[in-house]
């Protein structure tokens, strides 16, 4: 048996709000979902699923436009997997530079508190 659930219902599972639900449907990152009767919106595991991996795209920094033309990959079929496949390997290399650059941070500052626990000032 199929689950729905609500826009709200989504929301929470997925840790995102409605507003956000919504903006992505309207830049086409969702697909047109299913209404009832009283015009809400309808949701399968589907939606949820790919909304999971969307907001993981946003949060690697992909762009919505890049999102976009993923989605539309997606949407074309499997003759798109090589440059889907591309897509995603250049998020991940993203992804991969953004943590070396986080971990360089993070060194600067524990040798900053080395030095303030040694008592200098600088």
């Amino acid at each position: 048996m199929m689950m729905i659930f609500t826009i709200g219902q989504v929301a929470k599972k997925v840790g995102i709000n409605i507003g956000a639900i919504r903006f992505y449907e309207r830049k086409g990152l969702l697909d047109t979902v299913v209404r009832n009767e009283q015009n809400i919106r309808l949701y399968t595991d589907y939606e949820i699923n790919w909304l999971i991996f969307l907001k993981c795209l946003r949060e690697t920094g992909m762009s919505v436009e890049e999102i976009k033309k993923y989605h539309d990959m997606v949407k074309a079929g499997t003759a798109t997997l090589p440059d889907r496949i591309q897509l995603i390997q250049k998020q991940k290399q993203t992804l991969l530079d953004d943590i070396e650059m986080k971990k360089a941070q993070l060194v600067h500052l524990e040798h900053k508190l080395e030095r303030y626990y040694r008592g200098e000032n600088y």
